[in-house]
């Protein structure tokens, strides 16, 4: 039987105009929500903002704690494919140096997007739909950098006394703090600065 019948096309079409529909509204959603905030962000203006129908966000993402949940995730999935890019080390220790500089420079070079995501990382806090989503978003990021630091203690790269999941936990709301201070106050913070030093203190407290 072919797999290319006029059924099977139409199906992958619609897989993929799905997908592109989707694509455009969490990229319109991103811009709604750093230029104006998660509390004005409805459903219909992204829709619209997006070139789509006010209606269709609903239909994909039911409500507006599930667009705000899967905005989220894109963000992530976007910097960890970001790090897969960037950096060919293995799990361990240079790995880990090179996620920090890329979470880094992503805020700099993106800060539309960084800011989207820590309005939705903070509407987490009190929002207790988006609570679990985030939940799970941080254990996943903070797994990530966990296996690097125990890939380095494997390796003689990283201390052995270190606790790899509470150091991995503290790793990862240490430059989300750093980052959002500098979006508070992107002319009076130098992040390249902070990067730098963040680095280096890493290199003085995790180093074997």
């Amino acid at each position: 039987m072919c797999d290319d019948s006029p059924v099977l096309a139409r199906r992958r079409s619609q897989a993929e105009r799905r997908s592109e529909a989707e694509a455009a509204l969490l990229k319109a959603a991103v811009r709604i929500v750093a230029e104006r905030g998660l509390e004005r962000l409805t459903l219909a203006d992204v829709g619209e903002a997006a070139g789509y129908s006010r209606g269709l966000p609903a239909h994909y993402f039911g409500s507006k704690d599930g667009l705000t949940g899967a905005l989220a995730m894109h963000i992530v999935r976007n910097f960890g494919r970001g790090v897969n890019r960037a950096d060919k080390h293995a799990p361990g220790f240079e790995r880990l140096l090179a996620m920090m500089t890329l979470y880094f420079d992503s805020a700099w070079k993106d800060p539309l997007t960084t800011r989207a995501l820590h309005a939705v990382l903070g509407e987490a806090i009190t929002n207790a739909a988006l609570r679990e989503t985030i939940a799970d978003l941080n254990a996943r990021s903070a797994a990530a950098i966990e296996d690097s630091i125990r890939a380095g203690i494997a390796a003689g790269e990283v201390r052995s006394d270190v606790n790899a999941h509470v150091t991995a936990i503290l790793i990862l709301s240490a430059i989300r703090g750093a980052v959002a201070q500098w979006l508070t106050d992107e002319r009076g913070i130098d992040l390249s600065m902070l990067r730098d030093e963040f680095l280096d203190g890493l290199k003085r407290r995790l180093r074997a």
